[in-house]
């Protein structure tokens, strides 16, 4: 996704001095570590030269089956794109992506250029590479990043069913899917998940803002992201930069219905967790060890008696930038504030830290803010679950105890989208899965195969409720 010596690095700080006097005399756990991952680049492109003739071939070849051939912009294009990804219903987060390489527009084979007169592109790179993160495995595996059809139009090329783990270069196939929009355009959506790519097939049409996939790693990829590139005709000979700017010398103005930045420094994510996050190595997905409910008293693995672990997550934030973190009571006073000085410009990083959390019962906030805007996640603070396994509870369960899998019921609730979260007793979350519920019913079975024995919690959440079962596993 970049050229090899422009190294996108993951970084992990040391923790500025804490403010809040509580903490002052404490021994807080901090993360600090440097990450990288292979890219695309020169070497290993996203697309070579061999499947853009094949995709050349496919794409003329079904044009003149379905009698669109003599479709043709003759560099008079109306199109407009929207952006090609976006979160999952039920899935929320600050931001989810960073531009790993643009458009390269210097034809030079030794020198790269984007639109912007930067270097984030790698030499002979046509389209732009959006990846996903943070947990961008994870993200994968649980389809939370999904990829919509930035324009409608005619699905001209589709291909599923190819490996979608990829962790660097390969001659695998990826999954795709190519939209001819009615100006004669094209654009093309490579890398997606195994199974992921829209059931329409060639020929049929899909709308602007139409889900047509999920985020992967498929074909010759160095991790989870979108290959998105546009062409005035329907070869890759005529392919455009969707971006307008001064270094632009493919087309004069921009593509997009609303241009975003060439840089976009913020806060990405703020979470709480029992203990530390794992960025996992590809082909492993993270371990992400989020929890929203804390019970009173709290011991984290690792961690000091009532401490958790906050972290957030930025991009492209410039150095010596201040970031203002602050946990905040129910009433919005300030339970304790710090700060951190950003010592690098990195792509992405991310910095942890041990924080004792509030004692009192009710829902905090940990906020992270950069230049003004805030990033937060709500937490609770209780001393019992409060769980009732009530027969007037919607929701039922059984067999409970179990042993491999259990059936969840419910007659009588709202439809709407519902997720699933299963955590141990310590907060960690094991699974999540989500379900459209339609005629008031839901029955939904889940597995516990392949775990500990013990007790777990099942939290059922919509829009409006959340209710939280309790799980017995006895082997």
């Amino acid at each position: 996704m970049k050229k090899t010596v422009l190294t996108l690095g993951f970084s992990f700080f040391l923790l500025a001095p804490i403010l809040s006097a509580q903490n002052k005399s404490a021994n807080i756990p901090t993360d600090y570590e440097d990450y990288s991952f292979p890219k695309n680049d020169t070497e290993n492109p996203c697309i070579t030269i061999q499947e853009y003739a094949l995709l050349n071939s496919e794409v003329n070849y079904n044009l003149k089956k379905l009698a669109l051939d003599k479709i043709a912009s003759k560099n008079i294009l109306t199109t407009s794109l929207l952006w090609p990804l976006k979160l999952a219903t039920g899935f929320t987060q600050c931001e989810y992506h960073f531009i790993g390489a643009y458009v390269d527009q210097n034809t030079a084979t030794t020198t790269i250029q984007d639109y912007n007169c930067g270097t984030n592109t790698y030499d002979g790179h046509h389209g732009t590479d959006i990846a996903i993160w943070p947990y961008s495995l994870y993200k994968m595996d649980n389809s939370q990043i999904e990829v919509v059809a930035a324009a409608a139009g005619t699905i001209v090329q589709k291909a599923d069913g190819n490996f979608d783990r990829n962790c660097g270069s390969n001659t695998l196939t990826a999954n795709s899917i190519i939209i001819q929009h009615a100006d004669g355009s094209c654009a093309l959506y490579w890398h997606m998940k195994n199974g992921a790519v829209t059931t329409k097939t060639v020929g049929q049409t899909v709308a602007a803002g139409e889900k047509i996939g999920v985020v992967g790693s498929s074909g010759s990829s160095s991790g989870p992201h979108l290959h998105f590139e546009v062409w005035a005709g329907s070869t890759n000979t005529t392919y455009k930069d969707p971006f307008s700017g001064a270094c632009n010398l493919l087309n004069a103005t921009s593509w997009w219905t609303s241009q975003r930045p060439h840089t976009e420094p913020a806060i990405m994510k703020a979470s709480v967790h029992p203990t530390d996050m794992t960025l996992a190595t590809c082909p492993n997905s993270d371990v992400p060890n989020e929890s929203d409910t804390f019970v009173v008293p709290f011991q984290g693995p690792g961690l000091a008696p009532g401490y958790a672990k906050f972290y957030f997550f930025w991009r492209e934030i410039p150095a010596s930038a201040s970031i203002s973190l602050r946990i905040l009571n129910p009433n919005g006073s300030v339970f304790n504030n710090w700060s951190y000085t950003v010592p690098t410009n990195n792509k992405v990083s991310y910095y942890g830290s041990s924080k004792l959390l509030p004692t009192t019962d009710g829902i905090y906030t940990f906020e992270a803010s950069y230049n003004g805007v805030a990033c937060s996640k709500t937490f609770t603070i209780t001393h019992t679950l409060g769980i009732s396994d009530s027969d007037t509870n919607y929701f039922k369960v059984y067999p409970n105890p179990t042993n491999d899998n259990f059936l969840i019921t419910a007659n009588g609730i709202e439809n709407g989208n519902y997720s699933f979260a299963l955590t141990n007793s310590i907060g960690q979350i094991i699974k999540t899965e989500k379900s459209d519920i339609e005629n008031n019913k839901l029955e939904k079975s889940f597995s516990v195969i392949g775990l500990s024995k013990g007790i777990y919690f099942l939290t059922i959440q919509d829009s409006k409720s959340k209710t939280v079962k309790k799980i017995l596993k006895n082997n």
